[in-house]
């Protein structure tokens, strides 16, 4: 099969019921599909003595820490094969100096559990022959912690959300004459995002009292203040739990602006901007935070908007008074969402990774 025009990449990953898994590895395979250049099998840690190395040419390790030193194993034999070996990186999470700021963010588990992490990361990465990850910003540090090559494919959208996205268009547009609240949507998906929250709570809190039609939805578990919860006791604030990624969707698409604050440092600098693509297909304007990857994807004013402490008042007050820009901004994050995330464009990047390091 290696010397057939169609090459194959093989992913392993640690399970399949995580956010790292559907962007960094089922959307990549999906997007796949079609193409009679490449083609994509995934195993879980667990079924790799299933792998034939004979039939890829790649083999790519989705992000996950060294166990049992079974990786370690499976590397060493997929160079004999001859087969070249990727580590898929989406976090920081191998810089020892970015070990604060990701205990600051997830402070449910130690700085001790963090050491350990970093290190079985950092095992993996010395081994591999390079990296795939999710933007430039990342790609830099990786580059200058292990001197080996770096390609960048973005998180992406599947075929399933854009098929339902615009169903789920038509039904806002039947919707946008009748009175009803202006909403706006934060969706954390875990406790890690408090501080985030709080950066901006309240400039948040102050469009929503001076505004009474004005409404917060919070997606996900949240720490919420004592002012929030009296908000919440009121019914400013509406708050629901984690959901499935379609039915995520469905809620991104009923509000009218969806936020996406983040504390900007070097950790948060090497997140996706997945937040502000996944409301563009549905036509829902961000308004994010400036790191590296909002500020690559959001033009500022035209597609969505970026903000600062101080700025975020201000930018909702706009969108709240001005419905139709706000339509005509939702409109462009989307164009913007299918020509860069999904399509002919993400599978040429695709390609581009896979090509480069099949060489």
């Amino acid at each position: 099969m290696k010397d057939s025009i169609k090459k194959s990449v093989a992913y392993v990953v640690e399970n399949t019921d995580n956010i790292q898994f559907k962007y960094r590895v089922k959307n990549i395979i999906e997007a796949l599909g079609g193409n009679r250049r490449w083609s994509g099998k995934c195993y879980l840690k667990n079924e790799i003595q299933k792998i034939n190395f004979r039939e890829i040419n790649i083999l790519i390790i989705s992000r996950q820490t060294e166990k049992g030193y079974k990786i370690i194993k499976l590397i060493k034999i997929a160079r004999v094969a001859g087969v070249r070996v990727l580590f898929d990186v989406d976090d920081s999470i191998f810089d020892y100096q970015d070990l604060r700021l990701i205990k600051d963010s997830v402070q449910e588990k130690s700085l001790l559990y963090w050491i350990g992490y970093f290190w079985g990361v950092r095992r993996i990465a010395k081994k591999v022959d390079g990296f795939l990850c999710t933007n430039e910003f990342l790609a830099e540090k990786l580059k200058r912690s292990f001197g080996k090559p770096v390609k960048v494919i973005r998180n992406s959208l599947n075929e399933k959300q854009v098929e339902i996205s615009e169903k789920l268009i038509k039904e806002k547009l039947l919707k946008k004459d009748k009175n009803r609240d202006f909403l706006i949507g934060y969706f954390s998906g875990s406790p890690t995002h408090a501080r985030d929250f709080a950066m901006i709570e309240d400039e948040l809190m102050r469009f929503l009292e001076k505004n009474e039609d004005a409404r917060l939805r919070v997606v996900g578990y949240m720490d919420f203040s004592q002012k929030m919860k009296k908000m919440i006791g009121e019914g400013k604030v509406e708050t629901i739990g984690v959901v499935d990624y379609l039915e995520l969707e469905k809620m991104v698409a009923e509000v009218d602006v969806n936020i996406a604050p983040l504390v900007v440092n070097d950790f948060t600098n090497c997140k996706s901007e997945l937040k502000f693509f996944e409301a563009g297909v549905v036509e829902t304007t961000t308004i994010a935070s400036s790191t590296y990857a909002f500020k690559k994807a959001i033009k500022d004013g035209e597609n969505g908007f970026l903000a600062q402490t101080g700025e975020w008042y201000d930018k909702l007050e706009y969108l709240y008074k001005h419905p139709t820009e706000n339509r005509k901004i939702a409109k462009k994050a989307r164009e913007y969402a299918l020509k860069h995330y999904y399509g002919k464009e993400f599978l040429e990047e695709v390609e581009t990774a896979y090509d480069y390091f099949a060489k």
